[in-house]
């Protein structure tokens, strides 16, 4: 069965301004699609600017706030610049948030894809039925497994195994996926080997992760250095002058000082683990 569209009503007074935005991200269309969420374009951006409006209109009222009950009347020049990049950081992370989604659930898909697939190629040598291998990979395979366990239901209400991957292809965030299922369906509809081209797909994939480990080692490299530099060398060498930059001019050196530099390298060595993190290719060893 065709999942529709559900509709999700936003404050109807977002609607038109989001109706002459929507043809300024076609590209949202498809990550609203490819991450599950079944919500028109129109809608999402109403929501998006429903969602920043709201933060914003709360930041201001807190810099009224701060301006009353400090006496202070610079906090209004200060909100009326922050409140508008906030509402525009906050719109666009919003809007993009389904694209956030495909890129993570992606990267799921394309560290349990060459298992399910060779376990799909173990079934197809064994003279099981695509529509059973298909089955037997619905399960124990993570977000793959989940993605096949949908497709299975559509097949099972009533459309046809070729219908079915298709529209699985077309929905799927992964390029590795709906480039492997490309070759199943092509296969599925000239009716050459599966086996030959499930073969092919899996040495594929295997060499392209291969690959992508071995990128990943020397872009380890020029990383290193930098934490090296700023996590080490600079902090040491900095502490080091600004200790004798105050014994030659007499210049106190408080506490917050040193307090700052430990926020700071915390802060960076954080920054630093999750770039490494989310460079770090997804593959099960």
């Amino acid at each position: 069965m065709d999942k529709k569209k559900i509709k999700i009503e936003p404050p109807k007074r977002f609607l038109g301004f989001a109706e002459k935005l929507a043809p300024f991200f076609p590209d949202i269309e498809t990550f609203l699609s490819q991450s599950g969420k079944n919500i028109e374009l129109k809608d999402h951006i109403a929501l998006s600017l429903y969602k920043s409006a709201k933060i914003s209109a709360m930041m201001s009222v807190m810099f009224i706030l701060l301006a009353v009950f400090l006496k202070n009347i610079q906090f209004i020049p200060m909100g009326a610049i922050i409140v508008p990049i906030l509402f525009i950081f906050s719109f666009y992370s919003n809007l993009y948030a389904p694209k956030a989604q495909t890129l993570k659930d992606s990267r799921k898909i394309d560290a349990e894809l060459p298992y399910a697939l060779r376990h799909l190629l173990i079934e197809i040598k064994a003279g099981i039925p695509i529509y059973q291998g298909l089955v037997t990979i619905s399960e124990n395979y993570g977000k793959v497994s989940k993605d096949i366990k949908d497709m299975l239901k559509e097949i099972n209400g009533g459309k046809s195994e070729i219908d079915a991957l298709e529209k699985n292809i077309i929905n799927n965030p992964s390029f590795t996926y709906r480039k492997s299922f490309w070759q199943i369906l092509n296969s599925l509809k000239t009716g050459t080997a599966l086996e030959k081209t499930l073969q092919s797909t899996v040495d594929n994939i295997t060499k392209d992760q291969i690959l992508s480990i071995k990128r990943y080692g020397q872009e380890l490299n020029p990383y290193t250095l930098m934490y090296m530099m700023i996590g080490v060398i600079v902090p040491s060498l900095g502490i080091t002058f600004i200790m004798l930059i105050s014994s030659f001019t007499g210049m106190i050196i408080g506490k917050s000082t040193f307090y700052a530099l430990l926020v700071g390298l915390a802060l960076f060595q954080i920054m630093f683990l999750n770039i490494v993190k989310t460079k770090r290719p997804l593959v099960k060893l």
